[in-house]
Parts: structure tokens; sequence; C-alpha cells
């Protein structure tokens, strides 16, 4: 068992269908939310973006994207020294 690595606060997309306005970005700790449709199926999404303190601030959006009873298409790091996003969970959609 390794100890858990120091994490510092890093840049996260959190991509959900359905919209959400602005008036939920106080919901979501000052994270920014845009309205943005999703490529592959064209449908209304929400992309909740910003600095995550570390990995508990990270669960605990989840866990309200998960009271909104929102569904969670894509959680991604984006790297912002080489402008790319890293997907770490991708295709939620499919069943």
């Amino acid at each position: 068992h390794q100890p858990a690595a120091k994490y510092s606060s890093e840049m996260y997309e959190i991509l959900v269908q359905g919209q959400l306005d602005s008036l939920w970005e106080q919901w979501f700790e000052g994270m920014t939310l845009s309205s943005v449709e999703n490529g592959e199926s064209g449908v209304a999404c929400t992309l909740i973006s910003g600095q995550v303190a570390d990995q508990p601030a990270l669960h605990g959006l989840l866990i309200k994207i998960r009271d909104l009873n929102l569904k969670l298409i894509s959680v991604r790091r984006v790297k912002p020294d080489r402008n790319i996003s890293e997907e770490i969970k991708i295709d939620l959609q499919k069943e």
C-alpha cells in the first residue's frame, strides 16, 4: 500500500447532459458553466470547468451532479501548460 500522492489544484472540465444557467455557478463553488452541444449526439449539454482543489473536492462536485440527477458524459483534467485535455472518463453515455 503506497501513501496517497500530494495533490495540487488542477483544472477540470466536466460535461453533463442538460443545460444549467449561470445561477448554478455558486452551487458549483465558483466553477464556470457554459452551454455547449455534444458533437456526438447533438444534445444540449453544460460544461462545468475550473480549478479543483483536490480529489475530495472533485468527488464533491461529482456527488452534486449525481444529486441533481444530471447525466454525466465526461470528466477531463486539463493540462494548462500544453493546452491539451487528458480524458479520464469517457463515453459514460454507453449503456
